[in-house]
């Protein structure tokens, strides 16, 4: 006969378990500053579109009225204008263009509704 290891009471049975872990919005997310992603947004413009610099030369709108306007809407939001001028110096007359496609991919981040889905719509598992 081997000598063991004898147990008096067998081990109870565990169910599987699975846990699912929801991150939830804090008051500190909601708040967060409008200029956060300023220098990420200049990087973008200046890695995608900045190697070809005439393609905001070839983007003129028919009124800059237009764009002045979208602009003094959401001055909350605006990226500065220094900021692209010291990635894009060669873009000349085309600032209006750049500081128009920086400013709605700021408003684009801050928006609550992408927030969730950028920063808060995780699962771990």
């Amino acid at each position: 006969m081997k000598k063991g290891f004898l147990l008096t009471k067998p081990a109870p049975k565990i169910a599987s378990t699975s846990s699912t872990t929801q991150v939830t919005p804090t008051s500190v997310l909601k708040s967060i500053p409008s200029d956060r992603f300023h220098d990420v947004i200049v990087d973008f413009l200046a890695l995608h579109i900045g190697t070809i610099v005439p393609l905001f030369g070839s983007l003129t709108p028919t009124t800059h009225g237009t764009l002045g306007d979208f602009l003094y809407k959401h001055r909350d939001q605006l990226v500065p204008r220094e900021l692209l001028a010291q990635r894009f110096d060669d873009v000349g007359s085309s600032h209006l263009i750049a500081h128009f496609l920086a400013t709605l991919f700021n408003i684009f981040l801050l928006d609550d509704e992408h927030q969730e889905i950028f920063l808060m719509d995780s699962e771990f598992r």
